[in-house]
């Protein structure tokens, strides 16, 4: 087998040292530009390696990120939105150098725990892109040293890559306020930070317009339960004092509702209007298109990157709590009728 290629050997052919090698792959400033187009040339022409290991054991860092998605909250990367984030997330870290590796969170009794985890693969930092925060060994991982980035929940010394919920819901509800709704069922997900945003924008909103809530109108449904939110869009279409409009927790959940209403012989938007929310590829292939708020998951990919491995690459900063706001956009589809005020009357 043939040796590798060391940056000894590009020194000698060069006629420099090793540490004026390391500087021109590694595009310092401080070496002239035509050595360096020479020492790079050469590398390439040898087919020069980077000796990883080596290079670990100087910076004491290993350029990889653990990734956790944790499989307890029902999502795979099968899931649109979160492959999104996880797509633009890896995509930066690349760039800059690092490489990701998913942290092992099935439920086996031999697993490790997270913490052990990235002892083990010493990890340089953790993006948490989907956790249950309340297992203790979560909250162990946040209580370390180790920089992390999540998305969508607020932590006291790492970063907070989130969707303006409450923005977001408010453009959306302004949108259906637009288009003449008065009565609107809001069929939103479990308590975490991101249904509690979205429910504050919408009774914030209804009560600013002096809008009734009334409590039939207000559901809660899992996230993505496509059955649990065809049952419930029948429970609310059974009201004596029935809505115009329904929001749905998320994309998924709204094909639900719109599957059902469509089997019954509904039509949508004339008999009653929809609206989901994440902006997956689904709601344009559906029809009526569905209303939603499409998240803008490439800036929160980017913005988890280029935030964690700054903390990585500064270890001195003090670490504190950041968070990141993301705004989404209100796309409008079709599934939302314009009505008069007489008919809600």
């Amino acid at each position: 087998m043939k040796e590798a290629v060391s940056l000894k050997d590009i020194a000698k052919i060069c006629q420099v040292s090793v540490s004026t090698v390391s500087k021109a792959l590694n595009d310092r400033a401080d070496v002239g530009r035509e050595k360096k187009e020479e020492i790079q040339r050469v590398a390439k022409e040898l087919n020069y390696v980077p000796n990883f290991m080596a290079s670990t054991l100087r910076s004491k860092k290993t350029r990889n990120i653990g990734v956790l998605l944790s499989e307890s909250t029902g999502t795979n990367l099968m899931h649109e939105h979160f492959a999104r984030i996880l797509n633009s997330f890896k995509d930066t870290v690349e760039e800059r150098g690092y490489f990701i590796s998913f942290l092992n969170a099935n439920n086996s009794p031999n697993r490790l725990s997270f913490m052990e985890q990235c002892k083990y693969m010493n990890f340089d930092g953790v993006f948490m892109l989907c956790a249950d925060y309340q297992k203790p060994e979560v909250k162990e991982l946040l209580a370390s040293n180790i920089p992390i980035a999540a998305v969508d929940h607020t932590m006291p010394k790492h970063i907070n890559i989130a969707s303006n919920q409450y923005g977001d819901m408010r453009r959306l509800m302004q949108l259906i306020y637009y288009r003449g709704h008065r009565k609107i069922a809001y069929i939103h997900g479990e308590n975490n930070e991101v249904t509690t945003g979205r429910v504050s924008a919408y009774k914030t909103f209804m009560t600013e317009h002096n809008l009734p809530i009334p409590r039939e109108y207000l559901y809660t449904c899992p996230y993505r339960d496509y059955e649990r939110g065809s049952a419930l869009t029948k429970a609310v279409l059974a009201l004596p004092n029935r809505p115009t409009c329904i929001i749905y927790p998320d994309d998924l959940t709204a094909v639900g509702g719109l599957n059902m209403m469509q089997e019954s012989g509904m039509v949508i938007p004339r008999d009653v209007s929809i609206a989901g929310y994440d902006g997956l590829n689904l709601v344009n292939i559906v029809r009526p298109r569905i209303a939603t708020i499409r998240q803008d998951t490439v800036s929160m990919g980017i913005q988890a990157g280029n935030k964690l491995i700054n903390r990585i690459e500064f270890p001195d900063a003090t670490p504190v709590a950041e968070t990141v706001t993301v705004d989404g956009m209100v796309e409008p589809g079709e599934s939302l009728a314009v009505i008069s005020h007489s008919r809600h009357q």
